[in-house]
């Protein structure tokens, strides 16, 4: 066999290891994805079970309460306290382990506008809701404001309010449908307007806040 020969067989030879090779790994890659998509599947389903307990008002209204029950009367509940899930994107009003009350929520990376800080992540802990709020506000560097804000961090950077809105306070409404799911959400933490309102009003401050 010459030289010639010999190299032409080599290549063949890598040639058909390397399609047996593709076809192995896509055949991976497809059990792969597959299983990502059926964990997804069934962590919806569980997520909408819950939901339905809990008589969480679907699909999402912005404008509206989170659930179709009334909201709780929390004025002289003494182990009250609020909890975040970023995973669920839900805020549960608590009572000890008890929960009075559930929200739909909309919380992400604060990357936009604080190019500085476009490697970190949303914060999460143990927190207290402040007695430093307001009515509406805008922020000239994000792009947008908000009603019926409470800060929970850095004195009035990180904020629990309504869905989005311009500088004049009418409601995005591109990025309120999105409520509900993770978003960019500039330091803040969306509720839908009515949930908004209503925390607004009765969540004093030196209330406990717990992200996770």
């Amino acid at each position: 066999m010459n030289k010639h020969k010999l190299v032409s067989w080599i290549i063949a030879i890598l040639l058909i290891f390397l399609a047996g090779w593709s076809v192995v790994y896509v055949k991976h890659a497809e059990k792969i994805n597959s299983e990502k998509i059926a964990k997804e599947e069934k962590k919806q389903q569980l997520q909408k079970k819950e939901d339905k307990n809990a008589n969480m008002r679907y699909p999402i209204k912005w404008r509206k309460s989170s659930q179709t029950t009334k909201y709780p009367n929390v004025f002289d509940d003494k182990n009250l306290w609020i909890k975040i899930s970023q995973k669920k994107q839900r805020l549960y009003v608590m009572s000890g382990k008890k929960q009075r009350y559930q929200m739909y929520v909309s919380l992400g990376t604060h990357a936009a506008g604080y190019s500085n800080e476009s490697k970190k992540v949303f914060p999460t802990g143990t927190f207290k809701i402040s007695d430093k709020r307001g009515e509406f506000y805008y922020n000239q560097v994000t792009g947008n404001g908000g009603r019926y804000w409470i800060s929970w961090k850095g004195n009035g950077k990180y904020v629990i309010q309504s869905v989005p809105t311009n500088e004049h306070g009418k409601y995005l409404v591109a990025n309120a449908q999105s409520l509900g799911s993770q978003v960019d959400t500039n330091n803040s933490i969306w509720l839908s307007v009515r949930d908004a309102k209503w925390f607004y009003k009765n969540i004093n401050g030196g209330t406990k806040l717990v992200i996770e």
